[in-house]
């Protein structure tokens, strides 16, 4: 640890677990702290009670604050072990365990977790852009998503975006070479 306290970790920035850091980043991409803050507060709306599902998880820093932020419930999903229990102990350490779970799972090849979900929070590896596997992942987060339900992608700033059948575009908002796209059922 650094002096002063802080142990470099990205921290939870608002709600009832404001200050707690999150698990450490081993090969996660975390969400950096102001654009995580900006989409939050654009989201506050849709957070009070919601179920969320909070895809390629890895730290979970979008899942953990929502669950922070009112969420009544939040599934985190990530294909490493190693992150699932980080994620599982730092929900138990929070006492967060009727409102949260972590799974093992490759959200590409394994069954979702049933929702219906009214938020669905997607932050894979920005190579899942490059080829089918996003129309995949969409289709699949399309697939739980409740009737009035949002998703929201993370993906490169610079990419063209086109919405498949089934979805349109709610709304666009990029930040340095980062973007987050939400998207409503068509």
């Amino acid at each position: 640890m650094s002096r002063g306290g802080y142990d470099g970790r990205m921290r939870i920035g608002a709600g009832r677990f404001k200050g707690r850091a999150l698990p450490p980043a081993r090969d996660a991409r975390p969400v950096p702290g102001r654009l995580r803050t900006s989409l939050f507060n654009a989201l506050a709306p849709h957070l009070d009670g919601a179920h969320v599902l909070d895809l390629c998880a890895g730290v979970g820093g979008l899942g953990l604050e929502a669950l922070s932020r009112g969420a009544a419930h939040v599934t985190l999903v990530d294909r490493d072990r190693g992150a699932v229990r980080a994620l599982a102990a730092w929900i138990d350490a929070a006492g967060a365990d009727d409102e949260a779970e972590a799974l093992q799972a490759d959200v590409l090849e394994d069954p979702l977790p049933l929702g219906p979900y009214d938020l669905v929070l997607a932050d894979p590896p920005f190579a899942f852009w490059e080829d089918e596997r996003g129309a995949t992942l969409i289709a699949r987060a399309l697939g739980v998503l409740a009737q009035d339900g949002r998703l929201v992608l993370k993906l490169p700033a610079n990419l063209p975006f086109e919405v498949r059948q089934g979805a349109e575009i709610e709304r666009r908002r990029a930040m340095g070479s980062v973007a987050y796209l939400w998207l409503r059922r068509a």
